[in-house]
């Protein structure tokens, strides 16, 4: 959800007065065409019990649980979520904390802190430990970069744990990958 739903809520509740806590999910705002040039971020929607909205801040603390935001694909769970938004209302950035859970595809983060950086497309999550979960592989760290756009990981500090299967599976699909550049040399002569 675009934040300009609580900028329009702030200012129908007029001078000195609160918006009311969100019961239920807004409608979403029409979005503002981004600059003609620049491809336009995927919307972020977020779902909450309630929120309280700081217009001067440009800061909305969502409550409840769980608080969940949306992303394409990807999900961010967790029990309060601060998020920074610009002037036309759009989440800029977003720090999640408590029971954080991040989960896109068959991949789950879980982590004390996430912080979700739009223009960057980039979730990080930090708090000892930092886990990720992917098929049969489990790997821990302290701390974990989720580039949104480009579907890649990297961990810091990684240990990693794999099933006695999907060890089996890799070496597999390994030995696949060695036959098939043996096989292609012979092929041209």
């Amino acid at each position: 959800m675009t934040l300009a739903v609580f900028a329009a809520l702030a200012v129908l509740a007029g001078p000195g007065k609160p918006a009311a806590p969100a019961k239920a999910r807004p409608p979403a705002a029409r979005p503002v065409p981004a600059v003609a040039d620049a491809p336009a971020a995927p919307p972020v929607h977020v779902d909450a019990a309630e929120f309280h909205y700081a217009p001067r801040r440009r800061e909305v603390v969502f409550t409840g649980k769980p608080v969940t935001m949306t992303r394409d694909d990807a999900r961010l769970t967790c029990l309060r979520l601060v998020a920074k938004n610009d002037e036309r209302g759009e989440i800029v950035s977003a720090v999640c904390t408590g029971d954080v859970r991040f989960v896109r595809g068959e991949r789950v983060v879980t982590c004390a802190t996430a912080t979700y950086e739009n223009a960057a497309a980039r979730v990080t999550c930090e708090g000892a430990p930092v886990v990720l979960h992917d098929a049969g592989t489990e790997a821990e760290g302290s701390r974990l970069v989720y580039d949104l756009a480009t579907d890649e990981v990297q961990l810091k500090d990684a240990k990693v744990k794999m099933s006695g299967e999907e060890v089996e599976k890799r070496r597999a699909e390994y030995e696949e990958r060695k036959k098939s550049r043996v096989q292609k040399p012979e092929a041209r002569q």
